[in-house]
């Protein structure tokens, strides 16, 4: 049999308890929280109590010193260096045993508490305490311990039904004592490797992602991801600025290490120590607290997912990292950057490792002063960002928001006043097609703009990329026209943005756009 080949073991259940509460089975904090309602416990314990089949479990024996849960509800658990490894960590059967550690070690005086749980011994079904206090009531926290069952029995000495409550809270003990179930251990392998086990098996079907598994593999007793994840994301919002996701937090984290932003560059995290990842940590907070307060202050957005690529804040973040806060120039420099690889979709086909690598250094050589510009002013052909279909969920579409929303505009081209919502969040209600003939979910980019479109009231267009020109073709109903005078209006816009020259050229309903509109 192969090192890695499960092998079944029959185990007693109380063994199992006591284990985790040990250390000795440990819960890998890449698991999903403990979800479990009260009705869930007492539903396993019931089965338990009448030797009914609760599944087996699933651990994965191995040598990999990984985060573990400390606590679970309140119940504290014992996570000692003195533990050798290879060591067990719980892979499926989490809520099960968890439910069972937590009702049998709870040592709380909450009445409402969900491990307070008690059993019935004249009905012989288990019951949630909230404070009740009788004599046929059996805690279930006093059922392990020798000492504490034998006290809890000596409650029954001058009770009427003393001899049918002994025979129950033997019954109830050996029900518990003597529960076997079945544990299947697989063998030292990486974390990497069990991940897809630990996916196919998990009930939720909640994959792994790159976050969970560094959790795990970066944790010591002086760093743990999770809490930075949480620390960082609790200065975000301090900003108005709605929450980052982990990977992007761990992307930064990697590349303040002097690092890459891969998955293979992040992997190797798990090879710095505790003060090495703490210090790459509290300089990435710093660094996002700046990058965030500038996407604020330059681009008026409140949520990222106004900004077109993710990659552009991480580099942003590296950028800050080197450089601080301390150049306008250079921060004017990173403005145009950001709309040059957003009109261009640079990082829609710019994402493989090696190119990732190349964008890195670029962007610290320009934080150290090495170089001026971020890119180079060549002429760039937009029609791919003008002629893609309006979706929000897609690059193209938020990079026309973020153009538009450049201009501020706080009154549709109709005179109705827009959200203060509309600059932080995307929305389907904040767009609506000039034509009324194109429907705004397969119209294109240069069709929509902000709110309540009417071509025969269009009393307002300077800030939606529209002039009089356009307006006329809108009331004529003419959607060539209209595309081709709107599509030049937003070249002349990004060509002073990114200081480049700009084309576009495309087949517009059977017709063939201006192929001289350009603007330089």
């Amino acid at each position: 049999m192969l090192k890695r080949d499960p092998k079944p073991e029959i185990q007693r259940l109380e063994e199992l308890a006591l284990s985790v509460r040990s250390g000795e089975v440990k819960l890998p904090k890449f698991q999903r929280p403990f979800v479990w309602k009260q009705a869930d416990i007492l539903k396993l314990l019931d089965s338990i109590y009448k030797g009914y089949p609760i599944g087996s479990l699933l651990m994965w024996n191995s040598s990999q010193i990984l985060t573990s849960e400390r606590s679970i509800l309140g119940i504290d658990l014992s996570n000692s260096d003195s533990i050798i490894y290879p060591t067990n960590y719980l892979l499926d059967g989490q809520q099960r045993l968890t439910a069972l550690c937590g009702s049998l070690f709870w040592s709380g005086d909450n009445p409402e508490n969900i491990w307070n749980i008690v059993f019935d011994l004249d009905r012989e079904e288990f019951i949630p305490a909230k404070g009740l206090d009788s004599t046929a009531l059996f805690p279930l926290n006093k059922l392990i311990d020798t000492g504490d069952f034998i006290r809890q029995c000596a409650r029954f000495e001058s009770h009427a039904k003393r001899d049918t409550y002994l025979r129950v809270a033997e019954r109830l003990l050996r029900s518990f004592k003597d529960y076997k179930i079945a544990v299947v251990k697989i063998g030292d392998m990486t974390v990497e490797e069990v991940a897809p086990i630990f996916e196919r098996i998990n009930s939720t079907g909640r994959k792994l992602t790159i976050v969970d598994l560094m959790v795990a593999a970066t944790w010591s007793n002086g760093f743990d991801l999770n809490d930075v994840i949480k620390e960082i994301n609790l200065k975000v919002e301090s900003l108005d600025f709605s929450k980052l996701k982990g990977d992007i937090i761990l992307r930064s984290i990697s590349a303040a290490t002097g690092g890459g932003i891969s998955k293979g560059d992040i992997q190797r995290l798990r090879k710095l120590d505790s003060a090495q990842l703490q210090a790459a940590a509290h300089a990435t907070k710093n660094a996002v607290v700046q990058a965030i307060d500038f996407l604020v202050s330059r681009f008026k957005i409140r949520d990222l997912s106004r900004l077109p690529y993710a990659h552009q804040l991480t580099y942003l973040i590296e950028y800050f990292r080197i450089a601080g806060r301390e150049s306008k120039g250079k921060e004017d420099e990173l403005v145009r950057w950001i709309w040059f690889t957003s009109v261009t979709r640079y990082f829609a086909s710019a994402s493989n490792t090696g190119q990732t690598s190349r964008d890195l250094a670029s962007i610290r050589e320009f934080a150290s002063g090495g170089k001026q510009f971020l890119y180079e002013r060549r002429p760039i052909d937009i029609s791919s960002l003008l002629f893609d279909r309006f979706n929000l969920r897609i690059a193209t579409t938020t990079s026309f928001t973020l153009l538009l929303s450049s201009a501020k505009p706080n009154l549709s081209v109709d005179g109705n006043a827009i959200s203060d919502a509309y600059l932080s969040v995307k929305d389907n209600r904040f767009y609506m097609p000039v034509l009324p003939e194109v429907k705004a979910n397969v119209g294109y980019i240069i069709h929509p703009f902000s709110d309540h479109a009417n071509p025969e009231n269009i009393i307002r267009f300077e800030d939606h990329f529209l002039d009089e020109g356009t307006v006329k073709f809108a009331q004529r109903g003419d959607v060539t026209g209209f595309c081709a005078g709107r599509a030049k209006l937003i070249a002349a816009l990004v060509a002073d943005f990114t200081q480049c020259k700009v084309t576009f050229t495309q087949v517009l309903t059977g017709h063939l756009l201006d192929p001289d509109g350009i603007s330089e």
